[in-house]
């Protein structure tokens, strides 16, 4: 067992921490289904779980935690970034559990929280097999997971542009969990803040490589090649952010740099 007082944090001296592959697969996925017997399953969507775990959002997205559910003892545990009060993120609680399945994190997730749990993990999985990697050896940092969520929707005063650029340029590898080859129907391209650690990790010169989900997958294996690149056209303008003060600035940062948001 653990220690709720021992302090965690997020990070190993200069490098940003991960969850393994292998741990969503198994131990994650499974603590899923025995919490939620009746309420997880293939459409149940990290939103959902959100709301499962901390509550539902207010009108101003906060989230007041009144209930939590104590996945892994994050919200027991104390960490060293708010001030000795307890909750930390999912992250380090699962450290403090299963040590050897947090690490240095690999790669930067760019994705989404309307995902289907079970489909994103089934995604990684396969990019995994498909690259020839070790799902024990990879370690994905995932803002879900990693960033603290007490900190973020409950007291809600971390900067996200900066933080997030901050993991992206720490873990210089990105892989883009998409749910949709055509950009028209992917959830992916009408949330801001992927289209945004896209453009960033691109202006940064880091390597991106794509990961789509199964369904997905399939049908771009029987599409043509002429069809599938005339799918994939983003339009930056169209994409929202659930802070509108999120979206102006985000926008803003990508009109700044590439001379025009539509590029």
């Amino acid at each position: 067992m653990f220690s709720c007082c021992t302090p965690c944090t997020d990070v190993l001296g200069d490098q940003t921490k991960g969850i393994s592959v292998e741990f969503l697969v198994t131990d994650f996925d499974q603590e899923l289904q025995r919490l939620f017997p009746d309420q997880y399953d293939e459409a149940t969507t990290f939103m959902q779980l959100a709301d499962l775990l901390w509550g539902s959002p207010d009108s101003t997205g906060r989230r007041h935690f009144t209930r939590p559910v104590d996945l892994f003892g994050h919200v027991r545990m104390i960490g060293r970034s708010r001030k000795g009060e307890a909750g930390v993120s999912l992250c380090a609680a699962i450290e403090k559990l299963f040590p050897r399945s947090v690490s240095g994190a690999t790669h930067f997730i760019s994705w989404s929280w309307r995902y289907s749990i079970k489909k994103f993990i089934r995604a990684l999985k396969e990019y995994c097999r498909v690259h020839a990697l070790n799902t024990l050896d990879i370690f994905v940092w995932v803002c879900f997971l990693c960033n603290n969520q007490f900190e973020w929707l409950k007291d809600g005063g971390m900067d996200g542009v900066a933080e997030f650029g901050t993991h992206l340029k720490k873990i210089g590898k990105v892989i883009c969990v998409v749910d949709d080859y055509v950009a028209s129907k992917a959830v992916y391209f009408t949330r801001l803040w992927p289209v945004f650690e896209v453009f960033t990790a691109c202006s940064e010169k880091l390597d991106v490589e794509l990961a789509l989900m199964d369904d997905a997958r399939q049908r771009l294996l029987e599409e043509t090649l002429i069809k599938a690149s005339g799918a994939i056209v983003v339009n930056v303008l169209a994409a929202t952010a659930t802070d509108p003060e999120d979206e102006k600035r985000i926008k803003a940062l990508i009109a700044d740099k590439s001379g025009t948001a539509n590029k």
